[in-house]
Formats: C-alpha cells, structure tokens, sequence
C-alpha cells in the first residue's frame, strides 16, 4: 500500500523600512477631526431627542 507524505515549508523574513519621525498626519489636522466627529455626534443625539415627541 503506496504511501504518500506531503510537506511544504515556507520561511518569510519581514522587514520593515525605518519610517521617518514626522507623522504623516499632524495632530492638529486630528483634532480638528475629532472635535468634527464629537460636534455631529451631538447634533444627531439632540435632533433624535428632539424627534420623540409623546402624545399622551
């Protein structure tokens, strides 16, 4: 009775190119966008608060 064995080995080596020390987006550019995301997340809970209207 034939028997068959089968094997793969794969070896990678990762290497990564030292980024430089400037991001690449400032931190005041990711303020501004959090404090657009908190803005908007708060018109949206006042408009939805807004909008439950119970008529008794």
């Amino acid at each position: 009775m034939p028997v068959e064995i089968r094997e793969l080995i794969i070896k990678t080596e990762i290497r990564s190119i030292e980024q430089s020390k400037k991001p690449i987006v400032s931190s005041g550019l990711i303020d501004d966008i959090k404090n657009e995301v908190l803005e908007n997340c708060k018109r949206m809970i006042s408009e939805s608060a807004k909008k439950k209207v119970y008529n008794r």
